[in-house]
């Protein structure tokens, strides 16, 4: 059986062996792999070019899982991008890193997203530069929730269908699937109240720690648990001045 290839992101490193690790990539036409690296832990790496690391891009050759394994084996790995400014600073690797979680927790093996795969590669390529944080959370978390089909509803209440007016108490129910009016809100015990002004703008656009926490808080309800990096990156976010964030 000949290898497939693609291009791929390393999402997980786990230690299997002395020698080995079982290695999670997101590829670009294969979606979620995971995969067996034999001898990728050797000190000679003489079975890929540049080893494997946590967060960088390269090009895969694999042969899928068969019969009864449920590991494929990754037989040659082509390093493309390190994205080596992720290392820079704390507050970038960690938006990477909730990045890869939400992607692992809220995707399949084996179902490609090529659109979603390429949205990681340009969110990584901006996290790894020199440009603000703030903007890229927000327009990844919009990005995965279309891809995987749970885009919120924020152009009318998802109660009554009409216009929700942009004055006054506006609520969101993750559970519901977008916003509630005043008059419908009272009839979903989980919601919570979002800015007014925050409808006005688009994720990625403007503010961007409100659409943050909001989008946060409704892939936590679509994953049915809180994300681990979730809770230290509010927390850096929390320290970063103004727009920067």
């Amino acid at each position: 059986m000949s290898p497939q290839t693609d291009r791929a992101i390393v999402l997980r490193l786990v230690e299997y062996s002395e020698t080995s690790q079982i290695v999670s990539l997101f590829t670009a036409e294969h979606g979620l792999l995971r995969l067996i690296a034999r001898g990728s832990r050797r000190s000679s790496r003489t079975r890929f070019a540049a080893g494997l690391d946590l967060l960088e891009s390269g090009d895969v050759s694999f042969l899928p899982a068969r019969g009864d394994a449920q590991l494929g084996t990754l037989t040659e790995w082509v390093q493309t991008d390190t994205f080596g400014g992720l290392r820079r600073e704390t507050l970038r690797l960690y938006a990477a890193l909730y990045a890869v979680e939400l992607l692992v927790a809220l995707t399949e093996e084996a179902d490609p997203h090529p659109g979603l795969f390429d949205t990681l590669l340009r969110t990584l390529g901006a996290l790894a530069g020199a440009g603000p944080v703030a903007p890229q959370l927000p327009r990844f978390q919009a990005a995965l929730l279309k891809a995987i089909g749970y885009t919120p509803n924020f152009d009318a209440c998802v109660g009554c269908r009409r216009p929700v007016p942009r004055s006054g108490p506006i609520y969101f129910s993750a559970g519901a699937g977008g916003l509630l009016c005043r008059d419908c809100e009272m009839h979903h015990v989980e919601k919570r109240r979002i800015r007014t002004g925050l409808l006005g703008s688009q994720p990625g656009e403007a503010n961007h720690r409100d659409w943050f926490e909001l989008l946060d808080y409704h892939l936590t309800h679509v994953a049915g648990r809180r994300f681990k990096t979730a809770t230290q990156l509010e927390t850096l976010l929390a320290r970063e001045p103004g727009e920067r964030l």
